[in-house]
């Protein structure tokens, strides 16, 4: 997601982040914990009466768009198989669409595998729990990862 009149701002996992003036360089630490689920987007005025506009990334990951196809099978649900088009992905788990998404529920556990559109086309296999449903979508989060950049999913997020 691109903000171009705001800077990006990752938060920390202490729920921390820590915000710069572009102006003057200064910076402080807050608190995003109140901003967590409702407001983002922040304006900021600095000691030195400068304001600037943040943008609070509470991801833990980054995400890169795709648009992939591939399968689903819902273990929590006798093996139900769907198609879906994988929307993102990170090293963490993936947001998905398709015309099954309704009958999905939160904490059902996925079988998912998809091709990535990489020069080898690898084809990516893994366990995901369903961490949240909206009308089309799904975001899921894979059950075990090796490490931040293992394998063919770690290089493709990398390129």
């Amino acid at each position: 997601m691109q903000h171009t009149e705001y800077s990006l701002t990752y938060v920390r996992e202490d729920k921390t982040a820590a915000l710069t003036c572009p102006s003057c360089g200064r910076w402080r630490i807050i608190s995003a914990d109140p901003f967590r689920g409702a407001k983002h987007k922040l304006r900021v005025r600095c000691s030195c009466n400068k304001v600037f506009k943040v943008f609070l990334e509470f991801r833990r990951k980054v995400r890169k768009k795709t648009y992939l196809r591939g399968t689903s099978i819902n273990q929590s649900q006798k093996g139900s198989l769907s198609d879906i088009v994988v929307l993102d992905v990170s090293t963490i788990g993936l947001t998905f669409s398709s015309f099954d998404a309704s009958s999905v529920r939160v904490d059902d556990k996925l079988s998912l595998r998809f091709i990535l559109d990489d020069r080898q086309e690898s084809e990516i296999a893994r366990e995901a729990v369903v961490r949240n449903v909206r009308q089309r979508s799904v975001g899921c989060e894979f059950e075990t990862t090796g490490g931040t950049y293992d394998g063919p999913l770690g290089f493709y997020m990398m390129s």
